[in-house]
């Protein structure tokens, strides 16, 4: 028999981390999923990446989908209010997950990069989300610099720059 759309949940305990990397047992019935759309602007040996206010380390620029949105229109709108540009999507580069906790709400993220390309703007921040946007180089990437939900996608692109 088909359990529906949203099936009960168990109160299996599962590792989710916080904006910081730090990890936390965390029940998982108390999760919900959240998908978001991240933008990957490469611009020759570097890639535009974002710090968020609290944190040291950068990240791919993009946020969550709204309900009603499509996934390219919320990578629009989320790449836009975090750097000021205007991105046409192209090329699909990874699906991944994440399970993330932050201010006592549990997340399990569906995290979809894409390939984008500059149409118009200037890099600006918004303080709420982007407390510096910049372009960095590729290979002075690390997991050292990186927020960990960025951490394969910058990976796959070191790795296919090095093939």
């Amino acid at each position: 028999m088909a359990e529906g759309l949203f099936p009960q949940t168990s109160n299996k305990i599962i590792t989710a981390y916080d904006l910081f990397g730090k990890a936390h047992l965390r029940k998982l019935k108390n999760f919900k999923f959240r998908a978001g759309a991240y933008g990957v602007l490469i611009n020759g040996d570097r890639i535009l990446l974002k710090r968020h206010p609290s944190i040291e380390k950068f990240e791919i620029p993009g946020g969550g989908i709204k309900l009603d949105e499509t996934i390219t229109e919320g990578l629009v709108r989320e790449f836009k209010e975090e750097t000021g540009l205007t991105v046409r999507v192209g090329k699909l580069l990874s699906v991944e997950d994440n399970f993330f906790t932050h201010n006592e709400e549990d997340s399990h993220g569906i995290l979809i990069f894409y390939k984008v390309e500059k149409v118009s703007g200037n890099l600006t921040t918004n303080k709420e989300d982007s407390a510096e946007v910049k372009y960095l180089k590729i290979e002075s990437l690390n997991h050292g610099n990186i927020q960990r939900s960025s951490r394969n996608v910058i990976d796959y692109i070191k790795s296919k720059r090095n093939s």
